[in-house]
């Protein structure tokens, strides 16, 4: 990786971590769909193929907000210039 793309990366998570600081720490698949430009389905793609990490626990998965942070960080290119979207729901 060259630095510009290490600097760009890192603008991204900073972005990511100020639109998402109201996010829980920990997530179900359906409020990682919530609180990011991805559909829920989308969601259970990436965890099924271990493109977004998480953890197994009483038979569904479980993800951290900094491995969603990751992923969008890295991927946030390929979204076709959409933006992030702050939001999410506290159900």
């Amino acid at each position: 990786m060259n630095e510009e793309f290490d600097t760009k990366l890192e603008n991204y998570r900073q972005q990511l971590e100020h639109l998402l600081r109201k996010c829980p720490d920990i997530l179900t698949p359906a409020k990682a769909a919530r609180w990011s430009p991805l559909g829920k389905n989308k969601i259970y793609e990436l965890l099924k193929s271990g493109e977004l990490r998480s953890f197994k626990y009483q038979g569904g998965y479980i993800i951290s907000k900094a491995d969603l942070i990751d992923y969008l960080a890295e991927h946030c290119e390929e979204s076709s210039g959409s933006r992030f979207k702050a939001g999410g729901s506290d159900d």
